[in-house]
């Protein structure tokens, strides 16, 4: 099946303080991490990405979607389009946390050869990887790439979405942790 991404334009960030079902989004790619005092499961998906972040009874989950996508409501604590930087910071019941630091950056076609090239070489087995088709609005096709730092008591998530249309990029840098 081939997927195309939204326009850049269109994308939002959104935090929420429960499970959001998978089945809202179209997968791409999905992997599983669990160690002693989490589990993430993360998914690179048709418009971006789903991470979900559990320890204990506490699950967070953050979602890059399309603003008009819809989502659910109830438990959300962040909801924001991604326009430039955003540092947002979360605290679930004082037990786990979530810092993001998210941003589009627009570059010359060069740069953004040389970006995407290098995204698209990366091996799965070091990250997760989607190459999606090209969308009409441009020859290439934009590359999703998520890459995980797993640590005791957090994770740091950094993940890359190209947008070949725009010669633009969205960048995030997500730590899922827990209060000591």
């Amino acid at each position: 099946m081939l997927f195309v991404r939204p326009k850049i334009t269109e994308l939002g960030l959104h935090l929420f303080g429960r499970s959001i079902h998978p089945e809202l989004f179209e997968c791409c790619a999905a992997r599983t991490l669990e160690r002693e005092l989490y589990r993430l499961d993360y998914r690179i998906t048709t418009c971006g990405h789903l991470l979900t972040f559990r320890h204990e009874q506490w699950t967070l989950t953050e979602v890059c979607a399309g603003l008009r996508h819809e989502l659910p409501q109830q438990r959300r604590m962040v909801s924001q389009a991604i326009e430039s930087v955003h540092r947002p910071r979360a605290t679930l019941q004082n037990a786990v946390t979530w810092s993001s630091e998210c941003q589009i950056e627009g570059v010359n076609p060069r740069v953004f050869a040389a970006l995407q090239q290098q995204l698209d070489e990366q091996q799965e087995c070091e990250g997760l990887l989607h190459r999606f088709a090209p969308s009409g609005r441009s020859s290439i096709g934009g590359v999703s790439y998520i890459h995980l730092q797993a640590f005791r008591k957090h994770v740091q998530v950094r993940c890359f979405h190209t947008f070949p249309d725009t010669w633009a990029v969205v960048k995030s840098l997500t730590v899922f942790g827990m209060q000591d």
